[in-house]
């Protein structure tokens, strides 16, 4: 999907909300973000230190695999990104942040057994 206003290529991300956990937080989301629902693997695909823009800290980023087993036809952020399904290869091609590009690339090597 893209990201608010800028049109690059993202994979739905936010921050944890109080008294949930990573997990359940990604899910909601990818939710608002995409209008997906389904099932979580609890386990991050991949888990990034990024520098926080203009200061000199970082904060934990980590991203988890959904299997998705409903796409709503609305969603709450349905007018503020675009939503686009795409091969592997070709999401490569359109995300553009080196950390979401290493997320998917370890998304293909969980995946590549099951296939």
């Amino acid at each position: 999907m893209t990201s608010r206003g800028k049109g690059h290529w993202i994979i739905p991300k936010g921050k944890v909300k109080p008294g949930k956990s990573a997990a359940v937080s990604a899910q909601e989301e990818v939710y608002e973000e995409a209008g997906a629902r389904g099932t979580l693997d609890q386990a991050p695909l991949a888990r990034f230190d990024l520098p926080l823009r203009g200061t000199d800290t970082h904060e934990q980023m980590q991203i988890f695999a959904l299997e998705i087993e409903v796409l709503a036809l609305t969603w709450p952020e349905m007018f503020q990104r675009r939503r686009r399904w795409a091969s592997l290869a070709e999401a490569l091609e359109l995300v553009r942040m080196p950390h979401l590009r290493k997320a998917l690339k370890n998304f293909a090597t969980v995946m590549a057994p099951m296939v």
